[in-house]
């Protein structure tokens, strides 16, 4: 990757990293603005059933298929000089495809809650039904916006794409505040969705128009026909994403009282490095590797680097400081120190795995730029059946601890499997590179921990944050700079 690519993608990272952390952080924002406004009622089950059928798709159809299939199509195309081509055709047949889907979901909407939602009162299904067709078309909304998303994504524009999420937020936000004022904040939420979604399309169009001028075709091509070719790994991919997240779950409830919520709670953690971190350095990366040859090699090389350099402090201070951070955020009211242990007992065990998630992650982007869809689905699988077989094993004995222990077991075998299907190769030295620059704040966290942990709380609560917050601030400035020193050799 030559001096210009490498400050794009390095530029690329920070800017995709700060947006998505802006994300979580609206996307709690919203959570908790809907449970101020709506509460638990007959009212909030029925919009979350509505809400899952079309959101469900769009983790099928918007991020889980366009994204990987037409990054590398937009690549192509714009190394032909083929970009209005390239477009036009996709948005075309995305249209086809999620446009017939949505007007499906519409269709059958009150038969939906039925089948989710049997146990409703007759007006919860009533309700569930009218939430599921007012919010079906937004399928085909958000993957017209993530089409411009991967099209800008290829032309090496991350920052607008990325913005848009927290948008969505926040316009669910203030709908669901203007709609407080006719006290049917739920109608404010379902306009608020539709109205997010249109925005985040309205802002991609304008760095769009600076490259070409949109226009749709409905007539297939050598770009269009990528999303043929992904569609069945895709949606066999989800399935066993779905298929594995419910077994365990099912396992899980075998546990005794509280062992699904000790690993609900966990997940929110364990997944906060790789949302914030590697699926920006992941997402980032895609456009770079589907340019194949050496850009495709080096920026592999360079993802794998700054994932390992991140997640390894992450996963220390995860394993070591895991009861101070869920006692500062959970542990109140209801929530006892008991509950703190357990649910802290769950993130270590999830924690053991970051490294071969985040590995794994960067595996499956290489993957899909190369178009060998197959094998990530296959990975899935392999996962699947290895986190089931070590969940049946590890419940009994370990509780809520042997099911997060089995998907950090299951993660490993997976990321065996990936690094013997790629053809990247070499990827201790870049391991090594990442621990190397990550060591100085390693031994921070480390450190820390012998003077800190003894004694959070022997000292007041707020004093304990602070000090802890510090802990957290000069190890992340430390890797930074690390980091930076180690880029500019």
């Amino acid at each position: 990757m030559d001096k210009e690519s490498s400050k794009k993608f390095l530029k690329g990272f920070g800017t995709v990293s700060l947006f998505i952390l802006l994300s979580r952080i609206t996307g709690l924002l919203r959570e908790m603005a809907t449970a101020f406004f709506l509460g638990a009622s007959y009212i909030t089950d029925a919009l979350f059933v509505g809400w899952s059928i079309p959101n469900t798709f769009r983790r099928f159809f918007a991020e889980g298929l366009v994204a990987p299939a037409f990054v590398p199509a937009f690549t192509k195309a714009k190394e032909k000089k083929e970009e209005q081509k390239a477009f036009a055709s996709v948005m075309g047949q995305i249209i086809i495809i999620t446009g017939i889907l949505s007007l499906l979901i519409f269709i059958i909407s009150p038969v939906i809650p039925h089948i989710l939602s049997p146990g409703f009162s007759p007006e919860g299904k009533k309700l569930a039904s009218f939430f599921t067709a007012s919010l079906s078309f937004y399928l085909l909304l958000i993957s017209c916006a993530t089409v411009f998303s991967a099209f800008l994504n290829a032309f090496h524009i991350f920052g607008v794409p990325a913005a848009t999420m927290s948008i969505f937020n926040l316009a669910v936000i203030i709908s669901m505040l203007i709609f407080s004022k006719i006290k049917r904040e739920d109608l404010g939420f379902v306009v608020g969705a539709m109205l997010g979604v249109i925005i985040q399309i309205i802002m991609q169009i304008f760095p769009t128009l600076k490259i070409i001028k949109p226009k749709v075709s409905f007539k297939s091509n050598e770009y269009s026909k990528k999303i043929w070719d992904a569609l069945l790994p895709v949606i066999a991919g989800g399935a066993v994403y779905q298929i594995n997240f419910l077994v365990s779950r099912a396992i899980a409830s075998f546990g005794g009282e509280k062992t699904i919520s000790f690993l609900t709670y966990a997940m929110r953690f364990f997944e906060f490095p790789l949302g914030v971190f590697v699926y920006s350095i992941s997402y980032v990366s895609l456009p770079f590797m589907a340019e194949g040859g050496k850009s495709r090699k080096e920026s592999f090389s360079r993802a794998l680097f700054l994932s390992t350099a991140i997640v390894i402090p992450a996963t220390a201070g995860l394993i070591l400081f895991s009861k101070p951070i869920i006692y500062f955020v959970f542990g109140y009211g209801k929530f006892g120190f008991e509950d703190v242990i357990g649910t802290a007992e769950a993130l270590v065990m999830y924690s053991l795995g970051l490294i071969t998630v985040a590995i794994s992650r960067i595996f499956i982007t290489d993957f899909q730029a190369s178009g060998q869809l197959k094998i990530p689905v296959i990975s899935g699988i392999i996962s699947f059946i290895t986190n089931t077989v070590f969940c049946l094993i590890l419940v009994e004995p370990l509780k809520h601890k042997g099911i997060a222990l089995a998907s950090s077991i299951s993660s490993f075998i997976s990321m065996f499997f990936l690094t013997a299907k790629s053809e990247n190769k070499k990827l201790i030295k870049d391991i090594i590179k990442g621990f190397l620059v990550s060591l100085p704040s390693l031994l921070i966290i480390i450190i820390s921990s012998i003077f800190y942990l003894p004694n959070y709380l022997k000292i007041p609560k707020i004093i304990s944050l602070l000090a802890f917050g510090g802990i957290v601030l000069i190890s992340s400035l430390v890797l930074l700079v690390s980091l930076r020193k180690f880029v500019k050799r």
